[in-house]
């Protein structure tokens, strides 16, 4: 096993990832931060326990017995085999630590859901075989953006994969993103969780800058469905089965282009009509597959309309 497939394996294991919500009332909260140090801790001493005991599934529910005990056995199978060959230690430091409050409760009978953000560096020192065992380390950098935690039973914990969701009031949807970036400048927002489905035609789009500005070069918001309001074709679908021939017509010419009038694409995968788990956003930037104006560090937020909240946001590497 050489070194770069060794950090690969931690910075895996110790992945901190999540939906990327925007939200107001920045709000640092002292037994949240605690948690953060509390869980980062324990991945560098390989307390897998204590490891496993901070997350919480979609439904914001900590792992029952069994559930850890699957959790803890295949952390420390990884990491007896990484030790086999040459891992001796890891330390993991956070810097620019922020959390924000978001508008919803990661269930009913939980807290509020704080959004971390962090610059992270991770640590790993190594016995390198072909220097007789001298020890090296080796780092890593990156930040991390949208971590997302809510406290439970009067615990802290965090969801990789988001939460359903609780709103007080208006109940909008959650929607956990993933983003993946091709050679050609496509960029693939893919859909993998929504709370509650709800029709395409009750959401909007908006690509926005690394300032946060909304593209405002041409089909850079709007409705998502294909659709005539007030006489006018809206909507960023790359199909269409209905018998409007002017959906239709711009059905394939969104589906013809390379970003050049439509910066955003939007593929209905499984056809329902509906913002569901499969469907894909593809964002154009430039390369050889793609004319658009997308950059590293934009983002594409998807708004539900009837409370105007943002549900989620896939950002651009």
């Amino acid at each position: 096993m050489n070194k770069s497939y060794l950090l690969a394996m931690f910075l895996i294991v110790g992945s901190f990832t999540g939906c990327i919500l925007d939200a107001g009332n920045n709000s640092n909260s002292p037994s949240l931060r605690g948690a953060v140090n509390g869980f980062i801790n324990s991945l560098d001493v390989q307390n897998w326990n204590e490891f496993c005991s901070y997350q919480l599934d979609y439904e914001a529910t900590f792992m029952n017995s069994t559930e850890k005990k699957e959790c803890v056995d295949e952390l420390e199978m990884d990491f007896d085999e990484a030790e086999e060959y040459g891992f001796i230690k890891l330390k993991t430091t956070i810097n620019n630590y922020s959390a924000e409050k978001l508008g919803y409760k990661a269930s009913e009978t939980s807290g509020y859901v704080y959004s971390v953000s962090m610059s992270v560096t991770q640590c790993f020192t190594y016995s390198d075989e072909n220097m007789n065992g001298t020890e090296e380390d080796d780092c890593e950098y990156f930040d991390e953006e949208g971590m997302l935690w809510a406290k439970v039973g009067g615990k802290w914990g965090y969801g990789e994969y988001g939460f359903e969701g609780y709103y007080q009031s208006e109940s909008a949807p959650i929607a956990t993103f993933t983003v993946e970036s091709s050679s050609g400048g496509e960029h693939y927002v893919k859909v993998v969780k929504v709370s509650k489905q709800e029709d395409l035609a009750r959401f909007s789009y908006f690509l926005k800058d690394e300032s946060g500005s909304t593209y405002a070069g041409g089909n850079g918001f709007g409705e998502i469905a294909l659709q005539m309001i007030a006489g006018e074709e809206h909507g960023i679908e790359r199909t269409y089965s209905g018998d409007e021939q002017l959906l239709e017509k711009r059905a394939n010419n969104i589906s013809n282009d390379d970003g050049s009038e439509f910066p955003v694409h939007f593929s209905d995968n499984d056809r329902d009509g509906k913002l569901s788990a499969g469907d894909q956003f593809t964002v154009f930037g430039t390369g050889n597959n793609a004319n658009g104006p997308a950059q590293s560090g934009w983002k594409l937020d998807v708004q539900y309309d009837a409370s105007g909240d943002i549900i989620g946001s896939g950002k651009i590497p």
